[in-house]
């Protein structure tokens, strides 16, 4: 029989473009350890183009708070939109276009952020004043949905929960372009990977990788665990497909796929 998850886990590259990565995921994952939450790595100021929120995009956003449930014990509010519990914003949402994980990026002038993006060749609401804050909803140049947040930019923490996300590949169809568009949008830079066409960003708060080739733009999240095996065992039993855990230089990690078509890491560091 034949696995109908196959095509979706074997093309999965995950973006260790650089030696220093491991590295600062190292220290970041001694601090996270060594001393107590103090703030996550999602915080309410951030650095300009950190994530500042992350949700969870599916067609059915209350099969997907059973499936993250089962798996990465989340706590789910009532609405079934937000996790709660955790130092990072993080929440789920039903969309029939996309199966992503969705960010709202912070930057500290939202007009001039709004110009950028259609000056790259993306797209961009007007701001709307929303009750956690001033937001536009935008489409980069790859057909990747995201939002801008306004937040006065700060240094970001460096703390990971159970279940909170310590690193983003961003699978894109053209990195060339893609590089342009978030090095005009946000200022960053790139490094080239270790991988073909892996890029790791620099100067952000936020932990990133880029990886260009794909035929469908999508953000990918590594959640941390502290046991990938039985994380791992999770996601089967739930419905969703994991390849078997690897050690990679900075810990141990598996690709996945929950059951309704997101990738997803599990990553013990």
């Amino acid at each position: 029989m034949t696995d109908p998850f196959e095509d979706l886990l074997s093309p999965v590259v995950p973006v260790d473009p650089d030696p220093r990565f491991a590295a600062r995921l190292r220290a970041q994952l001694e601090a996270a350890f060594v001393r107590p939450m103090s703030g996550g790595s999602m915080p309410a100021t951030a650095v300009q183009g950190d994530v500042v929120y992350a949700s969870v995009w599916s067609p059915d956003a209350a099969r997907a708070a059973a499936f993250y449930r089962s798996v990465l014990d989340w706590r789910i509010s009532a609405d079934g939109r937000r996790v709660e519990g955790l130092s990072q914003h993080l929440g789920l949402w039903s969309s029939d276009t996309h199966r992503t994980t969705f960010l709202s990026h912070a930057v500290s002038d939202m007009d001039a952020a709004v110009s950028r993006v259609r000056s790259a060749g993306g797209t961009a609401g007007d701001p709307v004043e929303e009750p956690y804050g001033l937001s536009a909803m935008c489409v980069d140049n790859q057909g990747l949905p995201f939002a801008l947040h306004h937040s006065t930019p700060a240094a970001p923490s460096a703390v990971f929960a159970p279940g909170e996300i310590v690193y983003f590949t961003m699978n894109v169809r053209d990195s060339r372009t893609a590089r342009d568009f978030y090095g005009s949008v946000f200022g960053w830079s790139f490094t080239r990977g270790s991988v073909p066409d892996g890029w790791q960003v620099q100067g952000t708060g936020t932990m990133f990788g880029l990886h260009g080739g794909h035929a469908e733009a999508a953000v990918l999240p590594m959640y941390s665990v502290p046991d990938v095996a039985a994380a791992v065992s999770r996601v089967r039993s739930a419905g969703g497909a994991a390849t078997d855990p690897v050690q990679m230089p900075y810990g141990i990690t598996s690709d996945c796929v929950d059951d309704q078509g997101v990738r997803f890491y599990l990553g013990q560091l």
